[in-house]
């Protein structure tokens, strides 16, 4: 059975009152400093720890317990805090208790020194976590909302934890009443005595007693550590005086952060921004191992894992003259060689003179004005002049188009075809990103030529684009195919 209780959910409420008046502090000592002293001692191992303990959560409570949104809580108000403070201050890894300041009751019919053996045996086979839990539970009587205000976590979640760990404890306590058991049979081993038959196992008066003493029973064996009257006189000094304002504010400070329903965080239980951080970068985590085994599935090489960005287009070293587009209405007919001949498109226009300019007349010799050929009275004439020889034609480079886009294979092409005879060409990218098949060579005419433009991997591309310079080595002309791409991953 629980040997506290404290006042209740209505009186918890009601005090919260008070305090928010400012008034209240006494009461709140005397109504709950026996089981909150004893809490502490046992997780702190030393009545000298749990009194600073102690007077370090009335002092806060009294300041900060008016933030509960669920004022009949106070009571878990208090356990949280203490479990809080004497996790940060504790110096061992199991529950304490002072033996020799009052010896055991006898309600458990059995010797004091065999109660304290059976019980601390049990509690050692436990987690410092399983052993404040049943402190919590079988001993201050804490279950439901309560709990769960104390460990910080749901209801439902504290209801599980309590009764899991209860279930250890009973098999621990099991095993513990073995060991004394073989003790008493005189074996040298408690394994003996789980291997026996059963109709060999020991049975005795003192052993059938103690397997008849509950948990519950044993947790609340050991003697309450009563708070030293000093104590009080402290709490009540500290929280009345106004020289000390800054003290109790410092004392607030240490308490740690709230919880939005106002308790007190507990160090073992991630507040939500926490795990939130935890999901977000797990999730991130397990993105980034899922794109590094992507990548080993596809390509033999493992991309450079690092961010792309778009950037200007460098100059490249060579003089280069954008192309100029040919206007279709600039070409005349065919002429000698069968290459076009190129005359201007005059157009009339006002004259310096106040007259129009009218059109040059049509060369002799053309198919729309042709030369009158010799008449019979023209005597021939000697030349004296050898006729004109007409320009070979120039080589030139054809590309098919000044725009490429990558997709997901990241590679495209440019298409060239080299016009009038061969041409030498060279190749550059403006970029490390992007790489070229090929950086030069030699076209033959009329015959189509591929140029393979790749990307290089990455883990993650933003959209950009670079540009290509094509130079035609023989003229020093140059010509620029603009590359892009979009965003993707791999």
């Amino acid at each position: 059975m629980p040997r506290w209780t404290g006042l209740g959910p209505e009186g918890d409420r009601e005090l919260v009152v008070r305090l928010v008046d400012g008034v209240g502090l006494d009461e709140l000592y005397e109504s709950y400093v026996e089981q909150v002293f004893d809490y502490a001692v046992a997780l702190a191992g030393e009545a000298k720890a749990a009194e600073d303990i102690v007077h370090d959560v009335m002092i806060d409570a009294s300041r900060r317990a008016v933030r509960l949104r669920d004022r009949e809580r106070l009571r878990g108000w208090l356990y949280a805090a203490v479990r809080r403070r004497a996790f940060v201050r504790a110096r061992v890894r199991g529950v304490w208790w002072d033996w020799e300041g009052q010896p055991p009751g006898s309600e458990t019919g059995l010797a004091a020194e065999e109660v304290r053996q059976l019980l601390e045996g049990a509690l050692d086979r436990l987690s410092f976590a399983d052993q404040d839990l049943l402190l919590l539970t079988l001993r201050h009587g804490i279950t439901g909302a309560d709990l769960a205000a104390v460990l910080g976590i749901a209801p439902f979640k504290a209801a599980a934890r309590a009764a899991k760990v209860k279930s250890r404890a009973e098999a621990a306590l099991a095993a513990q009443r073995k060991v004394h058991e073989a003790r008493c049979a005189g074996t040298e081993d408690a394994l003996d005595m789980l291997f026996q038959a059963e109709s060999e196992q020991h049975d005795c008066e003192e052993c059938r007693q103690r397997a008849q003493v509950p948990l519950e029973l044993l947790m609340s064996v050991p003697p309450v550590v009563h708070a030293p009257t000093t104590l009080q006189h402290r709490v009540f000094h500290t929280g009345t005086d106004p020289e000390l304002a800054g003290y109790r504010a410092d004392i607030s400070g240490k308490g740690g952060h709230l919880t939005p329903e106002g308790l007190p965080r507990q160090l073992d239980v991630a507040s939500p921004l926490g795990r939130r951080w935890m999901f977000a970068g797990s999730g991130m985590a397990g993105a980034l191992a899922a794109a590094l085994i992507a990548s080993f599935m596809i390509g033999d090489v493992l991309p450079d894992p690092g961010l792309i960005f778009p950037h200007e287009p460098k100059k490249t070293p060579f003089t280069s003259r954008s192309p100029q587009p040919r206007d279709e209405s600039l070409v005349a007919a065919p002429g000698k060689g069968g290459r076009p001949t190129e005359r201007p498109n005059v157009r009339p226009g006002p004259a310096t003179n106040g007259t129009d300019l009218e059109e040059p007349p049509t060369p002799q010799g053309s198919p729309t004005n042709p030369a009158p050929g010799p008449s019979a009275t023209d005597t021939p004439k000697i030349a004296t002049e050898p006729p004109p020889t007409q320009a070979p034609p120039v080589a030139e480079l054809k590309l098919g188009g000044s725009e490429i886009q990558v997709g997901g294979s990241r590679k495209s092409e440019i298409q060239m075809t080299a016009e009038n005879g061969p041409v030498s060409w060279r190749a550059v990218s403006d970029t490390p990103q992007v790489t070229l098949d090929e950086d030069g060579g030699t076209l033959d005419p009329g015959v189509a030529h591929v140029l393979v433009v790749r990307l290089k991997p990455a883990l993650l591309r933003l959209a950009g684009n670079a540009v290509i310079t094509i130079i035609d080595t023989g003229t020093g002309d140059a010509q620029h195919v603009t590359v892009s791409w979009s965003l993707s991953l791999l």
